[in-house]
């Protein structure tokens, strides 16, 4: 073996052993809790906020209108749980949208409707994106969002802290019809 040969084996060797030490952090920290490793557990009085309330919001009907309920939590702190969704990267993470359910998009299925999405903007970002039920909780803002003249949602939760969440605290019960999921559940 001349040394160039065993300076590129070595260099292999060490690429290898890096690229498997990287994998199994990432692999711990996107499906062990992430958000809660790096934001410790949310721990807070705020009222848990379920979709089919979210839902409540009638916003396909002409002139509907904000339910009272959903109106007197306007500028509160909430807490939620869901299923991350990415929405311009998967590592840095400031904003995503959080859904009921894990969504796998496809283009003979619809998407979520505006009031069963949430638009979520991080206090401070996560490292990478999960799989795994994720608790939110921040500031609940009732406005609509626009993302490329197109209504993505009609809530947005501001300053969120996030943290793991359970899956038996996940609402599965009352999914639209059309929901497509990712996943077995």
């Amino acid at each position: 073996m001349t040394t160039a040969s065993y300076s590129l084996s070595f260099t292999a060797v060490l690429t290898a052993v890096i690229l498997v030490l990287f994998m199994l952090r990432t692999d711990a920290s996107a499906f062990k809790g992430s958000p809660e490793a790096e934001h410790g557990t949310v721990t807070s009085e705020a009222p848990r906020v379920m979709f089919s309330d979210f839902r409540k919001y009638q916003i396909h009907r002409q002139n509907a209108e904000i339910p009272e309920d959903l109106k007197a939590l306007d500028g509160q702190e909430i807490s939620v749980i869901g299923y991350m969704v990415p929405f311009d990267r998967i590592e840095n993470i400031t904003q995503f949208i959080l859904l009921q359910a894990p969504f796998m998009g496809c283009m003979h299925v619809p998407p979520p409707q505006a009031n069963e999405t949430l638009m979520i903007e991080t206090a401070r970002p996560l490292s990478t994106y999960t799989y795994e039920p994720l608790r939110v909780t921040g500031t609940l803002n009732i406005d609509e969002v626009f993302v490329e003249g197109f209504l993505v949602s009609v809530y947005t939760i501001t300053n969120a802290r996030v943290s793991s969440g359970s899956s038996s605290d996940v609402e599965l019960d009352g999914l639209p019809d059309n929901f497509h999921f990712y996943g077995d559940l």
